[in-house]
Order: C-alpha cells, then structure tokens, then sequence
C-alpha cells in the first residue's frame, strides 16, 4: 500500500497575491457605483419634490390673497356695482363657447336670488341657458378726485331668464367667490404717482440704439415736479398708458403715430423698502387718443424688448409678447398692497 500524502494549497507569490486582493478590492469599488448613483439620484429628486411643493404653496398663498370669499364683502362690492351701472362681461365656460363674449349691466342683486342682468336689444338667450356655467368680469371705481378702477372676475351658473316688453334679463347665482383680476393679457395697475417717481422718454433712431440714455430725454416726468409733461395713467409686464399734456415738444409731433418705437426708463418703488430700481424698455405705440378740448394725448404703449440688468456686455432681449416678469411681478405685489390698505385683504 502506499501512503497518500496531503498538501496544502500552494502560497501565492507575493506579487500575485497584492494582485487578487487589488483586483477584489476594485471589483466591490464598482458593484458600489451603481448604488451611490441611486441613492444620489434618489436625494434630488426629494430635494426637487419638497422644493415644487413649497414653491406651489407660496404661489397658492399669494394668489389666496387676490380672492375674496367673505358673503359680506361680496355683497358690498355686487352692490357697489349696481350703484354704478358697471358693466359686466360674460363668457360661457364651454370649450366650444369660449370665444363667445357678451355684455350685460346690472339691474338688481339681492343675496338668495342672485344677479339680474340686462342684456342688449340683439341678445336673445334660450332656455338652455339655463344651469350653463359663466365666467364674468367687471370693475368699480374708486371714490376719488381721480379714478381708480377695482377689477373682479368670478365664475357662477344661470339660474334664471326674465322676459319683458322691451329687455331681456338673465339671473346668476350669487358667486362664493371674487378673484381680483381683468381680462387681460397682463394685469394692469393705475398706480399712485409716488409708486413710479420717474420717468424718461427718448425716440428710437439709428444714432441711439446702443445707449440712448447718453442724449437728454425727449420726455420726462419726475414725481419732485409740479409741472409734468406726461403722466403714467396704467402699468403693466406688457406696457403702459401715459397722458401727455400740451404743450408738446414739436418733434415729438412726428414721432406719434402707430406702430414707432420708444427707448423708456422708469422707476418702480418697492413698497416695501422704499427703494427705486430702474428698467430700460424698447416700446412701440399701439394707439393714440387725442383730446380736441384740451389737448391731452393718451397713448397706448407696448413693451417689445428689456436691457436686463447683467454685468456682462449691454444686449437688448425681445419679449415677444410675454412682458417683463419682474414688472409684472411688482404689478401684482402692488395690487395686494393697495387692496390691503383698502381692508379687503
């Protein structure tokens, strides 16, 4: 018989054996990889859902601030609005009915039946009318020496038809709920002469299209002034509405028409900090109203491009319609204040 003999395993050279341990080591290195990518990604996206979240709420709570939901503060203000015969216009919230828009004045308004209103000799409404959902705006003036207009939308159901003689009335439910905004594009605010404390007014020509601001202005309004040549009648992201008294300069008479083009720089107050920061704007004329007893312009201006504030190289950015976001921006945030200087916030 022979006697079988047991080895161990053979030692590795110590070149080979740095080698597996190494090779081992770098193996679990990258089964890691995998599972610190998915615990990275897996952080952002939290990160991003908590910030969506609390971007969503201090949206939902600013615009929370525009609505009215009080039934006493709705009534005051249906009723202001009967005093003054304001007009409403309504739209039905049909998608296929969107684009039908028609006018109403307010007849009466009491609380449990609701809003009557008369419609125009050509409307005839029909009974199917009836239980269709409304989206409805109209305003109310302020009571001052000059107006300030207070815009409200709401959504409600008819309720009712009346018939007469002469009119044809319909009645809508009393709505739950007042949004302050107008049917517009932007939102616009007749702002107090303090809020936009200047502003300056060159033609755009081909010698200033770079830095207009190096040429005196052809226009100018400072709040410090007692005589001003224009006045900021409505502000919005997308433009303005300016009152321009006589006398004009005599070279402005050639500039207005439809459709020419302004460098404008104003400044808008914070009404919070007191501060003025000043916007540089390219805008075009969109319409012109002249009043032949005493003279006054109304035009009608809208913004085409912006000079951001950057630290890099001057370069003027189209809007393409979409107006100023920090324009807008502090259109709405005046809103809020003054509705709350008002007591109805």
């Amino acid at each position: 018989m022979f006697t079988v003999k047991t080895f161990g395993p053979l030692p590795l050279p110590v070149s080979q054996t740095e080698f597996y341990f190494q090779n081992w080591e770098f193996s679990f290195s990258d089964a890691q990889k995998p599972l610190t990518i998915t615990i990275a990604l897996i952080l952002f996206l939290v990160l991003v859902s908590a910030a969506v979240t609390l971007y969503r709420r201090a949206k939902g709570s600013e615009t929370a601030g525009l609505s009215i939901h009080e039934p006493a503060k709705i009534q005051d203000i249906l009723n202001e609005a009967l005093q003054q015969r304001a007009t409403y216009e309504l739209r039905f919230q049909d998608e296929s009915a969107q684009r039908t828009r028609f006018t109403c004045s307010p007849v009466g308004f009491a609380p449990a039946v609701g809003i009557s209103l008369e419609l125009s000799g050509y409307i005839k409404p029909r009974k199917s009318w009836i239980g269709r959902g409304v989206v409805c705006y109209f305003k109310t003036a302020g009571q001052r020496k000059e107006i300030k207009w207070s815009f409200f939308s709401f959504t409600t159901t008819i309720v009712d038809l009346v018939s007469s003689q002469t009119r044809q009335h319909i009645v809508l439910a009393t709505p739950e709920k007042l949004e302050r905004k107008q049917r517009r594009g932007h939102l616009r605010l007749d702002p107090p002469s303090e809020d936009i404390p200047e502003v300056q007014i060159w033609p755009e020509t081909l010698s200033n299209l770079d830095r207009p601001e190096d040429d005196l202005p052809l226009l100018e309004f400072m709040v410090t002034q007692q005589d001003n040549p224009l006045r900021v009648l409505n502000i919005s992201g997308g433009g303005l509405l300016l009152e321009l008294r006589p006398p004009l300069p005599k070279v402005l008479g050639a500039d207005l028409e439809k459709g020419h083009r302004f460098f404008i720089r104003l400044g808008l107050r914070d009404p919070e900090q007191g501060t003025v920061r000043s916007y540089q704007l390219l805008a075009q004329v969109r319409n012109i109203f002249i009043d032949p007893t005493h003279g006054k312009r109304l035009i009608g201006l809208s913004f085409v491009a912006h000079l951001p504030e950057t630290e890099g190289p001057r370069r003027w950015e189209p809007l393409n319609g979409n107006g100023v976001e920090e324009i807008e921006d502090w259109v709405f945030k005046r809103h809020l204040g003054l509705y709350r200087e008002k007591g109805l916030v």
